[in-house]
């Protein structure tokens, strides 16, 4: 009887000792660059039809992405499940790229 005791409690040693992850300490984000290279051939073939190609409106229903005060999660969602006459691109792009079309995209302002 005494060994599976011993037994038990190293084990149940271990499992609380070893945690589920790293301390409250570490920094464990992860946060790929932006591929910007391929934001901007992104932005070409889906958005500067409309938006043109530097950002100022080519459509008259097209907001001005050079005075848009919209912040980075706010554009994500637009890009993603679209708004009024802009269709979502979530099926298109990946969530990385959608990212990195709204980053992109605040090179336009001033």
């Amino acid at each position: 009887m005494r060994p599976l005791a011993l037994w038990f409690g190293t084990m149940l040693c271990l499992v609380t000792s070893c945690g589920d992850g790293p301390s409250d300490d570490a920094d464990v984000r992860v946060v790929a660059e932006p591929n910007l290279a391929q934001a901007s051939r992104n932005y070409i073939m889906k958005c500067s039809v409309c938006h043109g190609p530097d950002g100022a409106p080519v459509l008259l229903t097209a907001p001005d992405l050079r005075t848009s005060t919209l912040g980075l999660e706010e554009r994500v969602a637009i890009i993603a499940y679209g708004k009024g006459t802009m269709p979502p691109h979530q099926a298109m792009l990946s969530k990385a790229e959608i990212r990195d079309l709204a980053l992109y995209i605040e090179a336009f302002r001033p």
